[in-house]
């Protein structure tokens, strides 16, 4: 019964006060506090207001709505990149070498060596010692028979005197030492020799397979955006007409196409993990070029003018996105 009886009671409806407290009109606990201290305050609030509207003016001051898209400083930053970029086709691109390998001999000084009869002596040195004792022993027995001989010999042997030839047994070597001695000469290709040196580097890459084929296509884009892009990034800067919003939102469009040499740039380096076999005589080309194409020799034949065009693409490119 009295769970009926509470079913039954109608529900307590909360005054407009008590809802205004629950979500947060009350910012002032008990009663609010007056604006303005004091009525010449809201006399010049309102006039404000009013002059304001008289004006057209909808919007609060420092309101981010009214900020520029493209500030004065963006501009300045755009247009050194977009030159930086033009720059670089007249610093290195790629970098290569030839090996040149040139043997000298340089003759060391002669070595005497000791003389045989010196050698011989040295080495007997010890055995001379053991034989000195045998033949003191030996002595007395064989003296009074060397004095018989002696005489028998005189009478019987006739004298020869022979001319007594000496060597001294020596022999002088002469040493040669063979080096070898290792040059690198260095050639650096400017970006814009892709242009001037198409029909003898062409040779070279069309007939070296469709991964090197497909890679010098690349590159020759890159290259041609290199040249293209920056001139269309000057125009989005300083040619677009309208106003600021409009100006804005067409240079987003067109520094979006600033990411273009970014990616080429990855299919060539993904391309160089597939590798090829070139069909002309590297080594007599550039012996920086190996055996086989590869990731290793397309980093090593890179030089810093593909980096700091990148890094001006990537930074237009990333503009875009703020905008």
């Amino acid at each position: 019964m009295a769970a009926e009886g509470k079913k039954g009671e109608p529900k307590k409806q909360i005054t407009d006060e008590q809802r205004f407290k629950y979500i947060g009109f009350d910012v002032f606990p008990g009663k609010p506090k007056d604006l303005f201290k004091s009525e010449a305050e809201k006399t010049k609030y309102v006039d404000a207001l009013k002059a304001r509207r008289e004006k057209g003016d909808i919007i609060r001051d420092e309101c981010t709505l009214i900020e520029e898209r493209v500030s004065g400083l963006d501009r300045i930053v755009l247009l050194a990149a977009s030159v930086i970029i033009v720059a670089t086709l007249f610093i290195p691109w790629f970098t290569m070498y030839n090996e040149k390998v040139e043997e000298t001999t340089v003759a060391a000084e002669p070595m005497e060596t000791m003389a045989d009869s010196t050698m011989l002596a040295s080495a007997t040195d010890s055995l001379g010692n053991i034989l000195s004792n045998d033949s003191a022993m030996m002595a007395d027995a064989t003296d009074s028979a060397l004095a018989a001989g002696a005489t028998a010999g005189d009478e019987n042997t006739p004298a020869v005197n022979d001319p007594v030839h000496e060597t001294t047994g020596e022999e002088v070597l002469h040493g040669y030492v063979a080096k070898k001695k290792i040059t690198k000469e260095y050639s650096r290709i400017p970006g814009y020799s892709v242009f001037t040196s198409i029909g003898s580097l062409g040779d070279y890459i069309f007939s070296s397979g469709i991964i090197l084929m497909l890679t010098g296509v690349l590159f020759f884009l890159q290259v041609l955006m290199t040249l293209l892009l920056p001139i269309y990034t000057l125009y989005g800067i300083f040619g677009m007409k309208g106003d600021a919003d409009t100006k804005a939102l067409a240079l987003k469009k067109v520094l979006k196409f600033n990411w273009i040499p970014v990616i080429l740039f990855i299919l060539s380096m993904l391309l160089s993990f597939i590798g090829a076999e070139y069909g002309f005589d590297s080594q007599a080309v550039f012996s920086s070029l190996g055996d086989a194409y590869g990731p290793g020799v397309f980093l090593d034949s890179l030089s810093f003018g593909v980096t700091v065009s990148l890094g001006a693409f990537i930074l237009l490119a990333l503009k875009g996105v703020e905008i």
